[in-house]
């Protein structure tokens, strides 16, 4: 694959999932829903206008692990125990939910092994969580107790 070929499947990845996250505003829904529908559209799954290649492979690794990194570096934990029960409740759940189901399903269900289940559940929990904060961050709730942002 060539450097302009790249450039080009880039920016009309980009420019597919911006408008479409835009629609999905404008529908009083979360934009990351308008940015999935778009690899829904572009990828495999329906037209087909963009495979999947190690180089994207390596760009959705590495965006997911600094959104994930930056959900680390903005998290208090003595000010989500502050919070209350409920709130910790949620947090707590909303990983070994994900964890639990993921690893049970694969382990259990499709009799993969320890390993490969384990693997499956920790995707689905990061993945749950990316999602979580995406939705949190475009509704303008993501820092709901004030605090410091990344570009504070």
């Amino acid at each position: 694959m060539d450097v302009s070929s790249i450039f080009i499947t880039l920016v009309i990845l980009l420019v597919c999932a911006r408008v479409l996250a835009e629609i999905a505003s404008r529908l009083h829904a979360p934009p990351v829903i308008g940015e999935l529908l778009a690899g829904i559209l572009l990828g495999p799954s329906l037209f087909g206008f963009i495979e999947p290649n190690q180089l994207l492979k390596l760009l959705a690794e590495i965006g997911i692990i600094l959104l994930l990194f930056e959900v680390g570096l903005e998290t208090d934990i003595k000010q989500l125990v502050r919070s209350g029960l409920q709130s910790t409740s949620v947090a707590v759940l909303g990983v070994v939910l994900p964890l639990g189901f993921g690893f049970f399903v694969s382990f259990y269900l499709f009799d993969l092994s320890l390993l490969v289940s384990l693997f499956i559940g920790s995707a689905l929990t990061a993945t749950s969580i990316g999602i979580t904060v995406r939705v949190l961050t475009d509704l303008g709730r993501h820092r709901p107790f004030g605090g410091c942002h990344l570009d504070c």
